[in-house]
């Protein structure tokens, strides 16, 4: 069972791929590039300029206060376009009716007295939570998932550029060719 030639179409079937020190040792099917030492450094697409996206003359004066104070950290991470203004907007929107409803539920209190009164005429009193506090969790729902979208919500790491891999053969072609 197994053994050469007995692939298939199965996850994980076939020849292992070599890693990478090893393919660029023996040779590889891949096609990859090979830069020798002395030869120019390919060329890296320079990273276009940040494009300001204005907030839209429409937005109400609230919207346009988050707007103005999100909107850099957005266009920094390079996800508020023109393309995406629409959706910026729509946040802005719902943060500003999140806050809203946090002023709403704070100024009635957390809970309410509900009195009912049973067949027998004998009343009951019971407490129950604001019916705005289910709304004011789905809008934080849909905020947190907008941040997220516009990379503005914290990920818990820094983001840095990832280290270039070590390369295992820098030593080789250091000394100028290899015997």
């Amino acid at each position: 069972m197994g053994g050469k030639g007995s692939g298939g179409l199965r996850v994980g079937a076939g020849r292992k791929s070599k890693d990478k020190a090893e393919a660029r040792l023996h040779g590889s099917r891949q096609r990859t590039v090979v830069r020798f030492p002395g030869a120019a450094a390919p060329n890296v697409p320079s990273v276009a300029p940040l494009e300001r996206v204005d907030p839209p003359a429409d937005l109400p004066a609230e919207q346009k206060a988050v707007w103005i104070a999100l909107a850099p950290h957005a266009l920094v991470a390079r996800t508020l376009t023109p393309g995406t203004a629409q959706a910026f907007r729509d946040l802005c929107e719902a943060i500003v009716l999140k806050r809203a409803l946090l002023e709403r539920v704070q100024a009635d209190g957390l809970t309410y007295e509900k009195v009912s009164v049973d067949g027998a005429g004998v009343e009951h009193v019971e407490l129950k939570a604001h019916p705005l506090i289910s709304q004011h969790r789905g809008m934080m729902q849909r905020v947190e998932a907008g941040f997220t979208r516009f990379r503005l919500a914290p990920m818990g790491k820094e983001i840095a550029p990832p280290d270039p891999p070590a390369d295992p053969f820098a030593e080789f072609e250091e000394r100028g060719s290899v015997q």
